[in-house]
C-alpha cells in the first residue's frame, strides 16, 4: 500500500545529546499536532555508536531514525534526512529548537502562498528571551575585514530588530528552515563540503542564484538554546568556523576577493593569538 505523503518532513540531527534531541521532539510533535499538519519526523543520530540506545528508548516509535555510526557532518547527515522525508515540505530543525504550532501554521500559510520562496524562517529568541540576529547579509570582502580587523559585524542589518513584517534577505541562520521539497531538486542539497557551519550561507547564496526568496519572518519566534554570542576566545578558535567561511569566499568569489578575503581572515586570527594572551 502506498503512504500518503505528509506536509511535513522534519528533519531533526543528534550528535551526543539524546535528551535534548527527545525534548525538541517532544515539542515539536505537540506542535504539529496542534497546527493540524500530517508529518514525518526523521532524526539522524551522528554519534550512534554511543547514542542510539539512549536516543531510541527517548524517542518514540514514530520517529524514524536514521543511524551514523561516526559524525558524517551536519550537511551530509541533513542531506540524508531530506532523502527519506517524504513530506511536500521540509523542514530542517536543529535539535536546540523548540516550536510552536502558531509559528509552523504561519510559516506553512507563507509558502503555500508564495511558491518563489526557497526558505520560510521565524525570529529567534535566546532560552533568556532575548532575540537574537536570525539573518544576514551575504560575506563579503568588506564584512571580512570589519569581522576580523576591527570586531565590526558590517553585514548585519542594522534596523533588524525593529522589522514587524516578513521580508525577503540574503542569508538566514540554519537552525530552524522551512524549505518546500521541489527547491532541493532545483537549487541541490546541502554541500557535503561544508562539514559543520557555513552550509547555510551557501544555501541560501544558491537560492538567490536559482530566483528563490529567503524569507525571515519576524512575527513568529522559535526559542533557540544555542546561538548566543560566543565569547571572544572560543569564537576565533572554532576551526570550522573560519575554514568554513574561506570555502565559501573561494565557492562564490574566488580571484580577488577569495584570496583577499582568505588574508584578512588568517590576519585577524593571528593578531587574536598573538593579543589573547596579553588581556
Amino acid at each position: 500500500m502506498q503512504r500518503v505523503q505528509p506536509e511535513i518532513s522534519a528533519i531533526i540531527l543528534n550528535y551526543k545529546n539524546p535528551q535534548l534531541t527527545a525534548k525538541c521532539v517532544e515539542v515539536l510533535t505537540r506542535s504539529l499536532e496542534e497546527c493540524g499538519a500530517s508529518s514525518q519526523i526523521i532524526v539522524v543520530d551522528n554519534s550512534a555508536a554511543e547514542t542510539a540506545g539512549e536516543l531510541r528508548r527517548r524517542l518514540p516509535e514514530a520517529v524514524e531514525i536514521i543511524e551514523n555510526p561516526e559524525n558524517r557532518g551536519f550537511a551530509r547527515a541533513t542531506n540524508q534526512g531530506i532523502r527519506a522525508g517524504r513530506g511536500e515540505y521540509i523542514l530542517l530543525l536543529n535539535n536546540d529548537v523548540f516550536v510552536n504550532s502558531q509559528c509552523l501554521k504561519t510559516g506553512l500559510d507563507y509558502v503555500k502562498e508564495h511558491p518563489q520562496t526557497g526558505i520560510w524562517a521565524p525570529q529567534l529568541i535566546g532560552g533568556d528571551g532575548r532575540p537574537q540576529v536570525s539573518c544576514a547579509r551575504f560575506p563579503s570582502l568588506k564584512s571580512a575585514f570589519g569581522e576580523y580587523l576591527l570586531g565590526k559585524q558590517w553585514n548585519w542589518y542594522g534596523d533588524l530588530f525593529e522589522w514587524k513584517e516578513p521580508r525577503a534577505v540574503e542569508t538566514v541562520n540554519g537552525a530552524f528552515n522551512l524549505v518546500p521539497q521541489p527547491v532541493f531538486d532545483q537549487a541541490g542539497w546541502l554541500d557535503e563540503d561544508f562539514f559543520f557551519t557555513g552550509e547555510d550561507l551557501d544555501f541560501c547564496k544558491r537560492l538567490n542564484q536559482h530566483g528563490f526568496a529567503v524569507i525571515y519572518d519576524p512575527r513568529c519566534r522559535a526559542t533557540h538554546l544555542g546561538g548566543a554570542s560566543q565569547a571572544p576566545g572560543k569564537w576565533f578558535r572554532d576551526p570550522y568556523l573560519h575554514r568554513h567561511l574561506i570555502l565559501y569566499y573561494r565557492k562564490h568569489h574566488r580571484g580577488f576577493t577569495a584570496a583577499c578575503s582568505a588574508m584578512i581572515i588568517h590576519l585577524g586570527l593571528l593578531l587574536r593569538r598573538v593579543l589573547a594572551p596579553l588581556k
